[in-house]
């Protein structure tokens, strides 16, 4: 018996095992640096090859008297070395008194097949080609992406594809440094990244001066041992201030698992 318990230790000891980190998130965002806007609550499960991550925000304060807005997002998809595949996306948003949901799939040759209620009336001009949306993550899984580079490589670099259904566009980081951070719930170290958001189909040619946003900046945790790396802030410039996302509660899950055969006992 001694020798069996003994191999079951040393087989667990020895074995690979896959590890899974869960973060819940939550979030405040101000205008102006102070004027509550609303909250952001995220729950990302991200494993060893697959991730699921779900988003709700809730407008509030100052917003609200303008233009009340609800969203629930939710997006899964596959994880290979530091590579991120889509391959689910759903959107559930409410603002003005109107409604709109998008429910995307992406198939294993890349073709995406979209549900959206109601359907755009215009496409933008250019519309989303057939080779960007293939090429394309979608919204969620582009933050994905992004964590989990920023969390293996502690480098802010790359361009991003990203496609929500009717706009293409390209989230790009650079810079890049790394600092401490305390707040929320988490204290460590922190990527710290400028991000722009560059605008390229599915847009209206007389938008184009008001779809451009300035460059903002976005901190990744950088927690021991994730391969996932959560924002903690997020700022974008305005004209009138700037719009600022902060941590306000920070809740890591993590969970070592291990193949059932990992756990029989060699035989004595």
């Amino acid at each position: 018996m001694r020798v069996a318990v003994l191999a079951l230790i040393m087989s667990l000891a020895l074995a690979a095992p896959a590890a899974a980190d869960r973060f819940i998130l939550r979030y405040d965002g101000a205008g102006l640096g102070f004027i509550p806007l609303g909250n952001v609550v995220v729950d990302a499960d991200v494993e060893q090859d697959s991730y699921l991550i779900t988003v709700s925000l809730n407008s509030g304060g100052l917003l609200s008297l303008f233009e009340r807005t609800n969203i629930e997002a939710s997006a899964e998809g596959t994880i290979s070395g530091n590579s991120v595949r889509w391959r689910q996306y759903n959107l559930d948003h409410r603002y003005s008194h109107k409604h709109r949901t998008i429910a995307m799939t992406a198939g294993d040759d890349g073709a995406i097949a979209a549900q959206i209620n109601p359907n755009y009336r215009l496409w933008g001009d250019p519309p989303a080609s057939e080779a960007q949306r293939r090429g394309a993550h979608d919204p969620l899984s582009t933050m994905v992406a992004m964590s989990v580079d920023a969390a293996a490589t502690r480098r802010c670099y790359g361009d991003y594809p990203t496609f929500d259904g009717r706009f293409y566009y390209l989230m790009q980081l650079s810079g890049g440094r790394i600092t401490r951070f305390g707040g929320g719930g988490y204290s460590g170290d922190v990527l710290r990244c400028y991000v722009s958001y560059i605008p390229v189909a599915g847009f209206e040619r007389q938008d184009a001066g008001r779809r451009r946003f300035p460059r903002g900046e976005v901190w990744f945790a950088l927690a021991p041992g994730a391969r996932f790396a959560p924002p903690v802030h997020i700022s974008t410039p305005l004209s009138a201030g700037a719009a600022v996302l902060r941590l306000n509660n920070w809740r890591r899950i993590s969970v070592t698992a291990y193949e059932p055969d990992q756990l029989q006992a060699p035989t004595p």
